[in-house]
């Protein structure tokens, strides 16, 4: 299905190109974190993917961040090889944007030695407009040697991020070529300081309060939905490198009555009746006991 999805965001419909879009790689900043931007040049686009590539020989990249970056929905999570000095990523922008420097990706890279590197070379680019059709922009990347630097602390740069990923919406849907049909629930959030690290989604069906599956289970979208009826709440938790963690929910479309309340005060529910249950058993249990005295 994923090559389906890349296929026909990133394949080639059209023949006519739109204004050149123009990918920029630039060179580190102090803190040796090197940025991949791009400006749209007055276009309205929705979908950027690219390959690059470096010589391993001249530094490493030691991490990659996708905080703060203009796409919402990853086709391909940006990634990258310090074996093969290649760097990948493609995602799309619902609705689209038009700006004249979005960022993509930040790496962050390691140099082996002080001197001047080759850089990354984008071997490829693809960017779409939302244009509703598909139709390819023309691309331009721009993208020059730079001085590595080795950093005199060989302790690394360390930006505490407190924040919870930012408000985003889940939607139940379904389509003839995704899971036969069935329902799923498709999402994206974003994080301005760290990056979106993983999802989790957790079914609670309105019946009993009850987990659909054994708890949070570690999701991408789009999420096969367990309960196809849609009578549970669906709780998704975005997940960001630092641990911080925002939870939304998206009420059951077709819930049980007497099940509308959320599955934690559904718990706490539960949790009182049984303390209750039990208590009055014991009460009962020593009322017995001492009417059997008394006669």
């Amino acid at each position: 299905m994923k090559k389906i999805i890349i296929t026909t965001l990133f394949g080639i419909l059209f023949v006519h190109a739109a204004h050149a879009a123009v990918i920029t790689v630039q060179p580190p900043n102090s803190l040796n974190q090197v940025v991949i931007s791009i400006d749209t040049q007055g276009e309205d686009i929705n979908a950027v993917q690219a390959h690059a590539s470096f010589n391993p020989g001249d530094f490493t990249i030691t991490g990659i961040n996708d905080g703060g970056s203009i796409i919402d929905l990853w086709i391909e999570q940006p990634t990258f090889s310090n074996e093969s000095g290649t760097v990948d990523f493609s995602g799309i922008i619902p609705g689209g944007v038009d700006i004249a420097s979005g960022t993509i990706v930040t790496l962050n890279i390691l140099p082996r030695s002080g001197g001047i590197s080759t850089g990354f070379a984008i071997a490829s680019a693809t960017v779409l407009l939302n244009d509703g059709k598909g139709t390819p922009a023309s691309v331009t990347t721009m993208s020059n040697p730079f001085v590595l630097t080795v950093l005199s602390s060989t302790t690394p740069p360390f930006v505490l991020d407190t924040q919870p990923p930012d408000s985003f919406t889940p939607e139940i849907a379904s389509n003839p070529s995704i899971f036969n049909g069935e329902y799923f629930l498709s999402f994206s959030a974003t994080d301005q300081g760290s990056g979106i690290n993983h999802y989790e989604v957790l079914e609670v069906s309105t019946r009993g309060g009850n987990a659909v599956s054994s708890g949070w289970q570690v999701a991408t979208s789009p999420y096969l939905l367990k309960d196809q009826t849609l009578e549970s709440n669906i709780y998704v938790r975005a997940v960001d490198n630092a641990g911080n963690f925002r939870v939304v929910e998206v009420p059951a479309e077709h819930p049980v009555s007497g099940g509308l309340l959320p599955w934690y005060l559904q718990e706490l529910f539960y949790d009182a009746a049984g303390s209750l249950i039990v208590l009055l058993g014991i009460g009962l249990f020593f009322f017995i006991r001492r009417k059997k005295k008394l006669s």
